[in-house]
């Protein structure tokens, strides 16, 4: 099962980590990008989910902006 899980790093950094139980613990985490607000998060969480976001892989910023 896929989960997201949004991790407060630092003041202003919420970084968005996508968690797949049924894989091994070396693949088992994936670096989606990070946002400056919650609120920014959350909202590409859900469109993430929905399938409405793509991901450029080398600088991990989505597209449509969440800001």
């Amino acid at each position: 099962m896929k989960e997201y899980r949004i991790d407060h790093v630092k003041r202003g950094c919420y970084n968005v980590i996508l968690v797949d139980e049924s894989k091994t613990a070396s693949g088992r985490y994936e670096y989606l990008t990070n946002f400056k607000n919650k609120r920014a998060a959350n909202a590409f969480v859900k469109a993430h989910q929905r399938g409405e976001v793509t991901i450029d892989p080398e600088t991990k910023v989505p597209t449509p902006d969440f800001e």
